[in-house]
């Protein structure tokens, strides 16, 4: 079967993993070695840790990714479980993953993969990420589909190439509302909402 998909699905997971290293972080129980140093204004730095902390205790939530090769919507249950609709054209294909199980569901067909996306945990994704440093700057208030939120840039330096991500977290909950990144394939835009709801995740086949 064609791993078209792999991509991303692995940076859907990659965003779930910065939750859980700035976690680890804050917590002190991710080793030095293990991830990024965050710089910047020490006010910025707090609050999007904080930010990141209640996204990795989230038990729920869903998101929205958009990006020029189409669009994927997650459920995510925590600990380790994920229901992925990928939209290319005309073409919708559906991803479970739970712990290193994957399941795959398009065109009527239904089956479970021989092998593993490699590192579906979110912590040991963190920790493979690569990243040296991550420099952050509070940015301005901005509306996001009518919810207020304070913006963040954060530039994540690895290997010498710098990549730009901008995070929006609403005011009212202090929860992710937004990431915007830019990549090679053009800007990335992930949508976060529901944390907490009531979603079940099991296999498909």
């Amino acid at each position: 079967m064609s791993c078209r998909w792999c991509f991303a699905v692995q940076y859907a997971l990659v965003l779930a993993a910065m939750a859980a290293l700035a976690l680890g972080l804050a917590a002190g129980t991710v080793a030095a070695q293990a991830g990024p140093a965050f710089r910047g204004d020490p006010q910025a730095v707090a609050e999007v840790t904080a930010a990141l902390q209640k996204f990795s205790a989230a038990r729920s939530w869903r998101s929205r990714m958009t990006s020029p090769e189409g669009t994927i919507t997650t459920d995510f249950v925590a600990p380790d479980r994920f229901r992925m609709v990928l939209t290319q054209g005309n073409t919708t294909t559906e991803i479970f993953i739970i712990g290193r199980e994957t399941w795959v569901r398009e065109g009527g067909t239904c089956s479970k993969l021989a092998s593993t996306i490699p590192v579906t945990n979110p912590k040991d994704l963190a920790e493979q990420t690569g990243a040296d440093t991550i420099t952050v700057t509070r940015g301005n208030p901005e509306m996001v589909d009518g919810t207020p939120t304070q913006t963040y840039t954060m530039a994540v330096e690895r290997r010498g190439t710098t990549t730009r991500q901008k995070l929006h977290v609403a005011t009212a909950t202090g929860l992710l509302r937004r990431i915007e990144v830019q990549a090679s394939q053009g800007t990335l835009l992930v949508d976060y909402f529901d944390f907490g709801a009531p979603i079940t995740i099991n296999p498909p086949c």
